[in-house]
């Protein structure tokens, strides 16, 4: 499994572009966004002792060519 990691401001404009090209029915349901594009997404908080509670994005990939395709299109 490959794990992408993201800021939440950088998760946002990427998560528009999706959107706007697959339209809204691939958040609203989870293997619908699985089956377009390979990954699902998670929200994962965690705490540190310098910055408290901090939370991110993770997209998770069961196969890493899709990972690949992920980060050509939008990173």
């Amino acid at each position: 499994m490959t794990t992408i990691v993201l800021t939440k401001q950088a998760w946002l404009p990427i998560k528009r572009r999706i959107i706007d090209e697959y339209g809204t029915k691939v958040f609203l349901i989870s293997w619908v966004l699985k089956r377009e594009l390979g990954f699902s997404v998670r929200l994962h908080i965690y705490y540190d002792e310098y910055n408290g509670r901090v939370s991110d994005i993770r997209l998770d990939f069961d196969d890493p060519s899709y990972a690949t395709f992920f980060q050509m299109k939008y990173l």
